[in-house]
């Protein structure tokens, strides 16, 4: 039982470290003046909302796909060839 507190203490100090490494990148996003080459780019956190998106749409589409080219969970038989 000392297994799964251990496990748990280790999830909460990576997950505060996240968290910390996420709050330092947006403070950066703030502070720091980016040389933007398209109006769109000089919104604040586009980058971060920009990779938020994509990464939806990546799993979204995956998602699709599978529904497309995936087999039904019993398509290789079951006990029927044994």
């Amino acid at each position: 039982m000392g297994d799964k507190t251990e496990t748990s203490l280790i999830l909460r100090r990576v997950m505060r470290g996240l968290l910390a490494l996420c709050a330092l990148g947006l403070l950066g996003e703030v502070l720091i003046h980016r040389h933007a080459y398209f109006a769109l780019e000089a919104t604040p956190f586009f980058f971060a909302l920009f990779g938020i998106i994509a990464a939806c749409l990546i799993i979204g589409g995956s998602m699709v796909a599978a529904r497309l080219i995936g087999r039904a969970p019993d398509y290789y038989g079951g006990d029927d060839d044994a």
